[in-house]
């Protein structure tokens, strides 16, 4: 179970000693927050890593004399990095706090009050995510905008916008349409004076109603430069122009073919041809019309995913023109028991969708037993032969706890497919339930699990390259998610951490582990596993008597068992993790550190506990396959590993290309999807791999 990666905080270090530093990383480490820290030694490394890397954050004492914390702000803000850097004090001194604060710095804590780092270190790191959005989202506005200006330039439809009755913006369609050569005399000239008088009333009736970012049409006759009458048809809607408030003006001739014809394109553009119902496309809009009255009244709607379950058994037997003749049918059935007031379309080549603005859910989900009855019951012909439909529901709520309407559809779909799974027939997405808990909710999904074993162990082989004739897994955890689906450690594991389940969910880990590995063992198999840990399980002095017991009765032995701690827990919690080795040299068990390399002085540790095996942080195959210069850091690495007695694992193997590179190295063993994707079980054939590489 190694840590996150992916929301660990990238923090810079202006103490006295790293010694004396690791204290506060500790604390923020155990409230959940994982930490990848650069102590700065000088003036020159700050300016060096500033220009190198990339940071989150700097934490600086400011009576040390290691960098002058005056000087330090003066470099961040002359390299204009936006980093918010939090000072520690040693004792409380409001006259120091404000001077601090002037001078640049973002918030002032007294050392030792780690509540108060750890709320600070919080806050500013939602902070800084914040403005790191607000300027990506700025820029993106920028180009959308850019965009947008360059496709009204160039649009074939006379497009103007007008605010209070004047022109600020007419692209070249317009000004030719009224006979304008240049828009600096058409923006002096009102809308009014370019219609005709008799429908000035309708014109400015039509302003007012429509400058509220609703849209509507208006037919009427306008004016020529040259005094020419001629009719057109004006698409009015509030917008916004440059940041100003304003009305957007889209004009076509009005003529009568033309005006046919277009409402005939917009009748085929928004039906599906097979069916006569409302297409995707439709429905997509109106679905998102109706996330915003949500939004704006507060009152829910309510979506159906509808599901033809024998969908392709149809398609084999009838064929697709047939499939489209049963399809055509099942839309006439149901049409008859649509609600009043909703909207029903086939939203794709085996669904349908429901769109309803109010509605009882146990109501619904009784006139959906309904339909299916009728459906089941009626007798869909194709040539002939009689072929039976079955159908499902998925119901759910548009809310205002949706981020849009198209998410509440994929709630009616995954209601749907527990009624395939349940074969209930018709369900509801309940978002109380356990199972329908969202990504926001983790806490719960993490308790249910807890207490319903809702978590699986998956095996990925660690392969020998010096011949060893052991078989070797990594143990690696999943939570299973409301679908089935795995959710990765680094999702779920800060917030255990957080929480204080660690060691609940590792020995959870263990013992299906075990149990699984003895059973293995009993067909032969001289396998070793490697288990990750929490620190709660390293900090705990009643683990290792119960591993002990756990081995007894499975009548295993110490060293099929090798737990992972990563580089950076073992030198946080060095003291319990020094007894925590001499614990596990009695158990016979082994000890490997992992994430190796993240810390300058990492292998310092290797002086205090007694460790079998090191596993280097991935980054490093990263930048190898980016860059074949990244090799030399990683050689020194090894080197160093090797140095000490130590067996190396090089994880993250996605290509044979760096495979020649790291046997040069002397790598002793490998991991990754080149040589297998993780297992439900212990099924990878070594003996195979040796044959291979035997040839």
């Amino acid at each position: 179970m190694p840590e996150s990666n992916a929301s660990a905080l990238r923090l810079l270090v202006i103490h006295d000693t790293q010694s004396e530093a690791e204290p506060l990383l500790s604390s923020l480490r155990n409230a959940g927050q994982a930490v990848r820290s650069h102590f700065i030694a000088s003036q020159s490394e700050l300016e060096k890593v500033l220009s190198e890397q990339h940071w989150d954050m700097l934490l600086v004492k400011l009576d040390t004399q290691t960098v002058d914390p005056t000087a330090a702000v003066a470099t961040i803000q002359r390299a204009g990095k936006d980093l918010p850097i939090l000072a520690l004090i040693e004792t409380y001194n409001a006259e120091r706090i404000g001077e601090a604060l002037e001078a640049g710095l973002t918030d002032v804590l007294v050392e030792g009050e780690e509540q108060h780092l750890v709320s600070a270190v919080k806050r500013e790191k939602a902070a800084l995510r914040a403005r790191r959005e607000l300027r990506e989202t700025r820029a993106s506005l920028q180009e959308t905008e850019k965009r947008c200006q360059l496709l009204l330039d160039s649009s074939v439809d006379a497009i103007a916008y007008v605010h209070e009755g004047m022109h600020i913006y007419a692209n070249e369609a317009y000004q030719t349409l009224f006979g304008y050569d240049d828009l600096e005399e058409l923006q002096s000239t009102p809308i009014m004076d370019l219609i005709a008088r008799k429908d000035l009333d309708k014109l400015k009736s039509s302003l007012k109603t429509y400058r509220d970012g609703s849209t509507g049409e208006l037919a009427c006759v306008a004016e020529h430069v040259n005094g020419e009458p001629f009719n057109i048809r004006m698409t009015l809607s509030g917008a916004s122009y440059e940041g100003e408030p304003c009305t957007q003006l889209v004009i076509r001739r009005n003529d009568a073919d033309n005006e046919e014809l277009q409402a005939k394109i917009k009748e085929i553009s928004s039906q599906d041809l097979v069916t006569g119902l409302y297409n995707r496309q439709h429905f997509t809009d109106v679905l998102k019309t109706a996330y915003q009255q949500v939004l704006k009244s507060n009152a829910s709607q309510i979506v159906l995913h509808i599901g033809i379950t024998n969908f392709s058994d149809l398609k084999t037997k009838a064929g697709i023109a047939g499939t489209d003749v049963i399809l055509k049918e099942l839309a006439e059935v149901y049409a008859k028991y649509q609600p009043e007031g909703s909207l029903l379309a086939r939203y794709g080549d085996d669904s349908f969708a429901l769109l309803l603005s109010t509605g009882n859910i146990d109501n619904i989900k009784a006139d959906a037993v309904k339909v299916r009855k009728e459906i089941a019951d009626h007798l869909f012909e194709v040539d002939g032969r009689t072929l039976p439909v079955d159908v499902m529901f998925g119901i759910a709520h548009i809310d205002e706890r949706c981020q849009s309407g198209q998410e509440a559809l994929s709630h009616a779909h995954q209601a749907y497919t527990r009624a395939i799974h349940e074969k209930t027939g018709v369900q509801y997405y309940d978002k109380s339930d356990i199972a329908n808990l969202s990504d926001d909710n983790l806490a719960g999904k993490v308790d249910h699990a807890l207490e319903n074993d809702g978590f699986r162990i998956m095996f990925q082989p660690i392969i020998s390259l010096r011949g060893d004739s052991r078989e070797h897994y990594d143990v690696l955890l999943r939570l299973v998610d409301k679908d089935g689906a795995d959710v990765l450690p680094e999702e779920f594991l800060p917030l255990i951490e957080a929480r204080n389940q660690g060691a609940k969910l590792d020995r959870w880990v263990v013992l299906n582990t075990i149990k699984t590995l003895a059973e293995h063992r009993k067909r032969g198999h001289n396998t070793q596993v490697f288990i990750h840990l929490t620190p709660s399980s390293i900090q705990d002095p009643t683990f290792l008597p119960w591993v002990n017991s756990a081995l007894k009765a499975s009548k295993l032995p110490g060293d099929a068992l090798t737990f992972q701690i990563t580089e950076e827990q073992a030198q946080s919690y060095l003291k319990v993790a020094k007894a925590f080795s001499k614990g596990l040299a009695l158990l016979k068990c082994k000890l490997a550190l992992t994430h190796f390399g993240m810390i300058e002085s990492g292998l310092s540790v290797t002086r205090h506990l007694d460790i079998d095996y090191i596993r280097v942080d991935g980054s490093f195959i990263e930048a190898l396959s980016a860059n074949d210069k990244a090799m030399a850091p990683l050689e020194t690495l090894v080197n160093a590993i090797h140095k000490q007695d130590i067996n190396s694992i090089v994880p993250q193997i996605e290509s044979a290309e760096v495979l020649a590179s790291l046997w040069e190295l002397g790598v002793n063993y490998i991991q990754g999807y080149y040589v297998q994707a993780p297992l439900t079980g212990m099924d990878y054939e070594f003996d195979a791999n040796d044959e291979e590489e035997a040839v």
